[in-house]
């Protein structure tokens, strides 16, 4: 299998995709699925997955939420987000397992998060969040090559 970028990428996206989910679910108060829904109708994912380095290590988390939310980041949520010490939350991990996910397994974005959505993704934190993040991957893509959809 070919992967989507070079790992040397791999911690770039998986960080930036961390602090988009976490300041998209906690800072703007938004839902689990429309956090997804905003992320999947961006051009972020595209951009990631078809190796852009601009999408891969040249934005922030912020940055990357800007654009997915462009109307709902404004400064002052920026602002106060920027100033508080920053502690990693189930909602960061949700983004590293859904980006290592992605270079893993080549697999588009829309196409994990329709059959493993991000709330089940956040449902797993208490459980996995410990285990080594490939034991995530191989859960999500058992139910990914279970799908029906995906066989056909």
């Amino acid at each position: 299998m070919i992967l989507p970028y070079d790992e040397m990428y791999l911690a770039s996206v998986q960080e930036n995709l961390g602090f988009f989910f976490q300041i998209s679910l906690n800072e703007l108060n938004l839902s689990a699925s429309q956090v997804q829904k905003g992320f999947l109708s961006s051009e972020i994912p595209e951009q990631i997955q078809m190796g852009n380095p601009d999408y891969l290590c040249g934005k922030s988390g912020y940055e990357l939420a800007l654009i997915a939310f462009p109307n709902l980041l404004t400064d002052s949520i920026l602002e106060k987000a920027l100033a508080e010490p920053f502690y990693p939350q189930a909602e960061y991990w949700s983004g590293t397992v859904i980006a290592y996910c992605q270079w893993k397994t080549g697999k588009a974005f829309s196409e994990i998060l329709e059959l493993y959505p991000l709330e089940r993704i956040l449902s797993n934190y208490h459980l996995l969040h410990e285990a080594d993040i490939t034991k995530v991957v191989e859960q999500i893509d058992a139910v990914l090559k279970d799908s029906p959809a995906v066989q056909n």
